[in-house]
């Protein structure tokens, strides 16, 4: 994976990284807005190898936090929770390098599989995961409020999205 920046670097969140990850979530709008428990218990879930596994990748640019992932695997299925990028590091390969993260950790956990659901009006989120091999499989109308807009889910193969 090229990172966008030789001081980007991607790497699992510790629970040092929480209060950063909290406070970028609540500026960024259109992130879930968990409950900081949510947090903490993925970083303090049981080790690899149970029949469930979550992850909260952060993107640390300079020393500052640029953006986080959040994923779960469960048997051969992956799902992309939650990425949210700062906005003044967005269309800087923040969003892709996060991706790419998770998909290759899902790939090693064993999933053969990603899901993921974005908010339609969100065009530059559902263009990078086109590019990352992301084929749109269906659509949940009305799934998000603040403000209303529909679900447009989507869906890579980890073993076709290997050859991109």
């Amino acid at each position: 994976m090229d990172l966008p920046s030789k001081s980007l670097e991607i790497r699992r969140a510790t629970t040092d990284d929480l209060a950063e990850v909290l406070r970028l979530e609540r500026s960024v709008p259109e992130a879930p807005h968990w409950d900081a428990s949510v947090y903490r218990d993925i970083l303090l879930q049981e080790p690899a190898g149970s029949t469930l596994q979550r992850a909260l990748f952060v993107a640390v640019d300079h020393g500052q936090l640029a953006g986080f992932a959040v994923a779960t695997v469960v048997a051969d299925q992956a799902e992309l929770e939650s990425i949210a990028v700062d906005p003044q590091r967005r269309r800087l390969g923040v969003g892709r390098a996060l991706s790419e993260s998770v998909m290759a950790w899902a790939r090693e956990a064993g999933a053969r599989q990603i899901l993921l659901e974005v908010r339609s009006a969100n065009a530059v989120a559902r263009a990078l995961y086109g590019r990352l091999g992301f084929q749109e499989t269906g659509l949940r109308r009305g799934y998000y409020s603040d403000p209303s807009d529909d679900a447009v889910l989507m869906s890579v193969s980890l073993s076709a999205a290997a050859d991109l």
